[in-house]
């Protein structure tokens, strides 16, 4: 019978990424009979604990690898598989993230609700960065389709007063294009961007549309409004190496010394979640929509609020948008009433009335719109 093996997990509970890693390494071992683990609450930079090199390990899943680490544990003859993503390959098999296919979705996302100014926000001298970045520039066609690169320190966040580095991104932002699509390195730095994006009263996304990256729900729900975010497929990276761990614990050899997964998908939040309206009138009223929709709103109270013709504005909405300003309120309405069937245990009566309609109206227009009662939709999407 094996023995049990004594396995390391040097893998941060700080961050959703690696949080996610954790969560597909549990799976194998649900699936493949259980380690011995030591795991502790760390942040991604914390250094290894310094028994690390010095214990009976059998085996290491490690994510802050630096490249003085990798020579330790080279030597060390551990088996070890690298889930680092700041320096890229450093001798020992590693399973990562595919950076530039990460920069491709969020900017194809971007690209397919038609914004053709596109740029980025990202973290200057981190690799994961750059190589977002690359695969942003990748999708544009070259550095020419970009018209916009902002970088700084990771680290000034923290150092500097955050006041002041918020001024900086707030003139780069005032000096690009309009409607833009900004791609950012993560999800904290798309926080960033919408935060100044609030303070310089920009309407987003109708003005500026943000995508991050990781699916950071604590950061892209605290974002105004929630932030759009590239998930990439940390549980799978997650389960992978654990697979691969165990079979050089068992004494095999890899069969691929670096492994890259494409990311899964682009989480669509209000952040991006609209088509690029170059009439700035059309976009105040298409923000106007979304902030005050659920108070019940009608055509003639967006038109108080936006000095135009019912003409005028019916026919932005239908030139930009395919479809007239009420179907727009009704389009708005109808998605956050799905929000609270699968938040929420609220009563359809309550949804009606936090979603300025009338009950039995929401009834017909709902079930109209997606073949279902909201009952029904609710029952069969699993929710509370």
């Amino acid at each position: 019978m094996r023995t049990r093996p004594n396995v390391a997990l040097i893998i941060e509970t700080a961050a959703v990424y690696g949080r996610q890693a954790l969560r597909g390494i549990a799976h194998y071992q649900r699936t493949h009979g259980g380690w011995s683990v030591f795991l502790d609450e760390r942040e991604l930079r914390a250094p290894p604990p310094e028994w690390l090199l010095d214990s009976d390990c059998d085996g290491v899943i490690c994510r802050s690898t630096t490249p003085e680490l990798a020579k330790k544990l080279i030597a060390s003859r551990i088996p070890v598989v690298d889930l680092n993503d700041r320096y890229g390959y450093l001798g020992i098999p590693r399973i990562g993230s595919d950076m530039i296919a990460i920069g491709h979705m969020a900017t194809e996302h971007l690209l397919e609700r038609g914004f053709r100014n596109i740029a980025f926000c990202g973290f200057s001298g981190e690799v994961w960065s750059d190589e977002r970045l690359f695969g942003v520039t990748e999708a544009v066609g070259g550095p020419n389709g970009l018209c916009g690169v902002y970088h700084s320190p990771s680290e000034g966040i923290r150092q500097n007063n955050w006041q002041s580095s918020r001024a900086k991104l707030c003139d780069w932002l005032q000096s690009l294009p309009r409607p833009v699509g900004i791609v950012t390195s993560n999800d904290v730095r798309g926080y960033h961007v919408l935060d100044a994006c609030r303070v310089l009263n920009i309407a987003v996304p109708e003005e500026v549309a943000v995508v991050g990256v990781d699916n950071a729900e604590t950061f892209c729900e605290l974002c105004v409004p929630p932030l759009s975010s590239v998930l990439p497929n940390a549980e799978r990276i997650g389960y992978e190496a654990a697979q691969l761990l165990d079979h050089l614990m068992l004494g095999g050899t890899p069969q691929h010394q670096e492994r890259i997964l494409a990311p899964k998908e682009v989480i669509t939040r209000q952040s991006s979640d609209v088509l690029a309206v170059e009439d700035p009138a059309i976009a105040q009223a298409l923000n106007f929509i979304r902030e005050h929709s659920y108070q019940g709103i009608s055509i003639n109270d967006v038109l108080a609020h936006i000095p135009m013709s019912r003409s005028t504005l019916e026919r932005g909405f239908r030139n930009f948008l395919g479809h007239s300003p009420q179907e727009e309120i009704r389009r708005v309405r109808l998605k956050r009433i799905k929000q609270l069937l699968l938040e929420t245990d609220w009563p359809l009566a309550q949804i009606a009335a936090a979603t300025g309609c009338d009950p039995d109206y929401m009834m017909v227009q709902f079930k109209r719109a997606f073949g279902q009662t909201p009952s029904q939709w609710r029952q069969n999407n699993n929710v509370l």
